[in-house]
């Protein structure tokens, strides 16, 4: 599976930023469910569970891609377990923000490919953009059980945990997982400074463990 669409999304110190990877669709950096972002730059926003960003009611699409999405569907009709067809329709969802397709197409591949980190990841993802945080950690933890090196889902359990839910505990287990990497994925002074900063904020022994 192909892992050349992975984007390492960070302005400055701007955090809150999800990884959605591998083979399936590019990246994903979503608003705070409150609105609020302090580590959101102009251009991507970031969140404490905020609502989902309104979305298109269909992928906004020229013709070739309205084509690609009906002979996405047909295979899928042919064969429900074909997993690239899924993927590809969850991509193209995913790409215009329609995150509960995006999250019905990858929940479908999932049934066929139940230990796949990144198929996980990006289905976490497009939970997040639904503005269900809980099950979002939930699909990283399973990422992360399938593969403990797979430092997008550790990440993104940081991201939502932390900034999104205030479970700071659960954050920072996932932060040390991912110090504990050889070698370390990159930005990761930032990323706890972000956390500390958070945590701060929140007050001592602040947020939900």
């Amino acid at each position: 599976m192909k892992k050349d669409h992975l984007a390492f999304l960070l302005g400055g110190l701007a955090f809150g930023l999800l990884f959605g990877f591998g083979g399936y669709h590019t990246w994903f950096a979503a608003p705070r469910l409150d609105g609020s972002n302090p580590f959101a730059n102009p251009v991507t926003k970031t969140p404490t569970m905020p609502a989902a960003a309104p979305a298109p009611s269909q992928p906004a699409a020229g013709a070739p891609m309205v084509a690609e999405i009906n002979e996405l569907k047909r295979l899928v009709q042919q064969d429900p377990g074909n997993v690239a067809a899924l993927v590809r329709l969850g991509n193209l969802h995913f790409d215009v923000q329609m995150w509960s397709q995006a999250a019905g197409y990858y929940e479908k591949a999932v049934e066929v490919e139940p230990n796949d980190a990144d198929l996980l990841t990006d289905l976490g993802t497009a939970y997040r953009g639904m503005g269900q945080p809980d099950k979002a950690l939930g699909a990283f933890a399973r990422a992360s059980a399938a593969d403990p090196k797979h430092f997008q889902s550790l990440f993104n359990t940081v991201i939502v945990a932390g900034f999104d839910l205030g479970q700071f505990e659960r954050a920072e287990q996932a932060l040390q997982a991912l110090e504990a990497l050889t070698p370390p994925p990159p930005r990761l002074d930032e990323l706890r400074h972000a956390l500390e900063q958070a945590r701060a904020q929140a007050g001592a022994g602040g947020g939900r463990s």
